[in-house]
This record gives C-alpha cells, structure tokens and sequence, in this order.
C-alpha cells in the first residue's frame, strides 16, 4: 500500500472514511458501551462478599464511568448499565434480570444526567466522582425502596441506613476517581500514539 493510501496515522484511508459515517461511528461505539457493560457484569461477579455495602462498586462502577468519560454520547451511561444487567444472566449475577435492569439502569440512566448537569464534566476528577457518587446513590436507593415493600427491614431500617448510605457514598466516589484515572491513562495513550505517527510521517516525507 502506498503512502497516498495511508493517513498520518498509518492507517488505510478507505478505513478512515468509513469512520466518517455516522452511522458506522455510533455502531462501533455502541457495541463498545455493551462490550463495557459485559466487563462490569464480570468484576460485579468476582466480588467477594465481604459484607460491606456498597464495595463492589469499585469494580462495577469503575468501567462504567470510564466508559462514559471516554465515550461522551448522551445515553452512553444507560447503556452500559442495561447491558451489565442483560450481561448478569449468562454470568450469573444472583439476582433476577428484572431486578438488575432496574438497579444498574437506573444507575446508569443518573450516570447520564449528572454528567449532562451544567459545569459538570465527567472528564475531571471532581466531576467524575460527583457523577458516579450521584449514580451509585440512585442504586442505593432503589435498594432502599426494595427494602421499605419487605417485611424484615426493621433492623436494617433502625441500625443500618445511614452506615449504608455513608458506605455507598464513599465506594461510588472511590470508583468514579479509578474510572477517571483510567481515562486520563486512555486518553494520554491515545495522544502519545498519534503524536508518534504524525513524528513518524514528517520524518518519512
């Protein structure tokens, strides 16, 4: 292939146009967001059950925002988190795929809007750990909800609400500030790629 056919990155422009296409564009990212969803079902299911609420986050909710900062498309986050709930089936997250499309849609459904309340951009460290913390809040409360049609909730309701809560909140923004380093670590990669092909390019013409 001649150097003609080839853009400032080493690839086929043929390639490079399909890109182009917004149709193609939105597809790839698309199976991308479900490809995402698929890891976090994966972490989900590796947790241990170490009896701390909220802990699995750091494994659940970490691609999710990373996913989101990287890929920055309205509806991204619910994406994501419907797919982690369709995922769960074949990897065996115990509860039932109602359930888990609530609790990770939803999840990812407040993903989305907090990242597209004003000032707030999930590609900073702040605004990343206010989007998740806002995310993995909205799952406790749909677990709380859960709670409150139970017929045993007295004990959880008296002693452990406000532990919970502090616990959700505390691992949904550990999460979020991994998800953004894994972002910054993406996006100082990608740029370090490009700006060697571009050096590669001006040195070969």
């Amino acid at each position: 292939m001649s150097n003609g056919e080839l853009t400032a990155l080493g690839l086929p422009r043929q390639l490079v146009s399909y890109w182009e296409n917004k149709w193609v564009r939105t597809l790839v990212k698309t199976l991308c967001l479900i490809a995402i969803g698929g890891i976090a079902a994966l972490a989900k299911k590796s947790s241990l059950p170490l009896g701390i609420s909220g802990h699995s986050a750091i494994l659940w909710l970490t691609p999710l925002v990373a996913g989101r900062a990287i890929i920055r498309k309205d509806g991204a986050g619910t994406v994501m988190g419907l797919s982690l709930a369709l995922w769960g089936v074949p990897v065996g997250i115990n509860n039932g795929i109602v359930h888990n499309l609530g609790l990770y849609g939803f999840s990812g459904f407040a993903l989305d809007l907090a990242a597209r309340l004003p000032h707030v951009s999930i590609r900073n460290p702040f605004g990343a750990i206010f989007c998740g913390a806002v995310a993995h809040m909205v799952k406790f409360g749909f677990i709380l909800t859960g709670a409150l049609t139970s017929n045993v909730t007295t004990h959880f309701m008296l002693s452990g609400i406000l532990r919970s809560a502090g616990q959700h909140l505390g691992f949904g923004a550990a999460a979020c500030l991994i998800g953004w380093l894994i972002y910054k670590g993406a996006r100082a990669g990608g740029n370090k790629v490009t700006s060697r092909s571009h050096s590669n390019r001006s040195q070969g013409s």
